[in-house]
């Protein structure tokens, strides 16, 4: 089972999230602040996390780079309610993985979780 640490206060979010993801061998894990996902990213392996840029506490580009500092490797994918490839640079410049568009797809959530897992297992160095 793979897990996937989401960071977001809309309870629509982890909601519609974990109906995507009934059937597959995805473990979602939700918290609703930034303290929190740094507790869960030092106490369990979530090598994967989906932040909402919308989340309260400081900058997403701050947070990004936060995540990324508690837990060394892991892949933080901007969830957002708009996606454009300016804002897909700016989160890679940011040390983030990829960017997610609400309402969400579940073509486009499988995606990003199969791209950052297999990204993760690769051996080669890691950017994310």
């Amino acid at each position: 089972m793979s897990s996937l640490l989401v960071v977001t206060s809309r309870a629509e979010d982890v909601s519609e999230l974990n109906e995507i993801l009934r059937e597959t061998s995805w473990l979602l894990t939700d918290v609703s602040s930034l303290d929190d996902a740094i507790v869960k990213l030092k106490a369990v392996a979530l090598p994967i996390i989906f932040y909402d840029r919308d989340a309260a506490g400081v900058c997403w580009q701050e947070t990004i780079e936060r995540l990324i500092a508690a837990r060394q490797g892991a892949c933080v994918v901007l969830i957002s309610n708009v996606a454009d490839q300016y804002l897909w640079e700016e989160v890679v410049q940011h040390g983030g993985f990829d960017l997610l568009s609400r309402p969400f797809r579940k073509d486009q959530v499988l995606s990003a979780l199969a791209f950052a897992h297999a990204h993760l297992r690769a051996p080669w160095p890691r950017v994310c």
